[in-house]
């Protein structure tokens, strides 16, 4: 794995988790720690917070978030120190599981609770950007990924 996508790719991925993974914790901490969220008058932070969509089975999804920010974290810092691209395409697979919640969660709020929480979308726009980088490292890095598609061809051609 190597090339400007990849060795750019995934220190920002590195840091845009990170950043994610800040966000989601703040959240999951004033959750259990039963304080107001700190919104500033912009949006309604405690109201999407408190809502029943704040929750997947019993589980804050803060604290979702927080778990899926550290796997990517920690998968594309691995993929980046060790070059094995089954970590990268964990990372991708945990960002587009988290795009395709995030989407759905900022649904949510724009047609359901008719509320914003700007953490939220602070953390809807970490995920996006994490999905579009981590796209563009898989792809550039495919070969790697899925193999150059040589010794497949060649084996096909030899049955």
């Amino acid at each position: 794995m190597s090339g400007p996508a990849v060795r750019f790719g995934l220190p920002l991925t590195a840091a845009l988790a990170a950043a994610g993974l800040g966000v989601a914790t703040y959240l999951t901490v004033v959750h259990y720690a039963h304080q107001p969220i700190a919104c500033n008058g912009i949006g309604d932070c405690q109201y999407v917070n408190s809502s029943e969509y704040a929750k997947l089975a019993g589980v804050p999804v803060a604290l979702l978030g927080a778990a899926a920010y550290a796997t990517m974290l920690i998968a594309a810092a691995a993929a980046w120190l060790r070059r094995d691209p089954l970590l990268l395409v964990l990372a991708w697979g945990v960002a587009l599981a988290s795009f395709a919640f995030s989407a759905y969660l900022t649904y949510i709020e724009l047609r359901v609770l008719d509320a914003v929480c700007v953490y939220c979308v602070v953390s809807a726009l970490v995920v996006t950007a994490l999905f579009l980088v981590l796209s563009l490292i898989v792809w550039a890095a495919r070969d790697d990924v899925f193999g150059d598609g040589v010794a497949a061809t060649e084996a096909l051609d030899a049955t």
